[in-house]
């Protein structure tokens, strides 16, 4: 099955960079986060992922990958008909990559997730903070470097990747050193009830500069620099947090519970940003182009340079009138429950359901983006609910649409 591949400026490993990057399927989030983000049946096993492109905030096309040891009757309810050969041959894995690593370092990266693994799953009841440490810094490398979801400043980037360089021994050699490792802070939340499928997925702010949130699996993640000069309390969204629960590789690991309801409020937070904050699409092409040159080059380029490139494609950016139909795709989802639920007889209300998460705030933010699309001639005939919510009876509704293209 074929992976990711990412147009790269040298052939060498991303963390030496000594060897050749010879290693193929490499994990830039470690498959224990990923499998209980994306897997189709709960079971935490390799390749048994659904994974959709808008789970990942990608500015590219939407896509879907399905793993190996999905079912096929669950891939043919999603498609609506069991996979033909082109589909699988385009069913490229959304969350392994090709010729990132050598194989030496790759088997590093191995060393910190057995062992997170082992905290992660309750086997063990403490890690050791100079492991879990290296082990979070490695996930946000990764992640910006597979430009899964976040974006980082060029300097942070390379900081990091030398702490991970330096650093990435043998367990023991791990937490015996005495190695500084780096000026930087993470704060950990984590959902107390867990998670289920739909809930979660590979997000991250995109502003180039900390604090950088991250969500996946059933952690929220906020990377600090600087951490000695913090004040003793910071913001993350409508979040204050104290120092005090800050983690360092110097104190003992902890995160902090919140709700599920807490949980997709940092998730539409972080999905927000990126809309509001992030790059644009014409500025993160830039970017990406000028990021693989410093990491070919060993190091950022100059600032002001870069600046005056960005502030050019900013102008592209800015002549584009950029519009958004927040959680369209769970309106899709309500909709097609309704329908179901009409047709059995059974009494629905989409807001009571637990596997979708919306709110009368959300029908409000959906029913903005609607008028937003008219209002610049776009159609809205066959959205979820537009006819429903804007009552207006010349819209097409989305059941019309379906039943015109259904089997007869």
């Amino acid at each position: 099955m074929k992976s990711c591949i990412i147009p790269r400026n040298d052939s060498l490993c991303a963390l030496c960079p000594i060897r050749e990057a010879d290693k193929t399927g490499s994990h830039m989030v470690p498959n224990l986060l990923t499998a209980v983000t994306f897997s189709f049946d709960g079971k935490t096993k390799r390749d048994r992922e659904i994974v959709e492109l808008y789970h990942i905030n990608n500015p590219e096309d939407n896509a879907i990958y399905y793993g190996s040891q999905v079912a096929p009757e669950k891939i043919a309810e999603d498609l609506g008909h069991e996979i033909t050969d082109e589909e699988l041959e385009k069913n490229t894995n959304l969350l392994c990559y090709d010729n990132i690593f050598c194989y030496q370092c790759e088997n590093r990266f191995g060393v910190l997730e057995t062992t997170y693994g082992e905290y992660y799953k309750g086997l063990k009841n403490d890690i050791n903070p100079r492991i879990a440490y290296l082990f979070w810094l490695s996930v946000y490398w990764r992640m910006a470097i597979g430009y899964m979801g976040i974006f980082m400043d060029g300097e942070d980037e390379f900081a990091l990747r030398d702490i991970l360089n330096k650093n990435i021994h043998s367990y023991n050699e791990i937490i015996n050193s005495k190695e500084k490792l780096g000026d930087y802070g993470y704060v950990i939340f984590r959902v107390k009830d867990g998670i289920i499928k739909g809930d979660s997925g590979i997000l991250g702010t995109r502003t180039p500069h900390c604090p950088y949130v991250i969500l996946v699996a059933d952690y929220v993640v906020a990377l600090f620099s600087n951490y000695k000069k913090l004040h003793s309390k910071v913001h993350i969204f409508n979040w204050e947090i104290y120092k005090e629960d800050i983690n360092t590789p110097d104190k003992p690991f902890d995160y902090i519970e919140i709700s599920i309801e807490e949980f997709y409020e940092f998730r539409d937070n972080i999905i927000d940003n990126g809309y509001n904050e992030g790059l644009g699409a014409e500025r993160e092409k830039l970017a990406r182009k000028i990021r693989e040159y410093e990491r070919s080059q060993g190091k950022p380029v100059n600032k002001y340079e870069v600046k005056k490139l960005m502030d050019m494609a900013h102008l592209v950016d800015s002549e584009n009138v950029h519009l958004r139909v927040r959680k369209l795709y769970r309106f899709e989802a309500a909709y097609m429950k309704m329908i179901e639920a009409q047709k059995n007889g059974i009494s629905y209300d989409f807001l009571k359901d637990r596997q979708l998460m919306l709110n009368q705030e959300d029908i409000n933010n959906y029913i903005v983006d609607l008028q937003n699309l008219r209002k610049h001639n776009h159609s809205i005939d066959g959205f979820p609910f537009a006819k429903e919510f804007l009552e207006d009876e010349t819209i097409t509704s989305f059941e019309e649409i379906i039943n015109k293209y259904r089997p007869t």
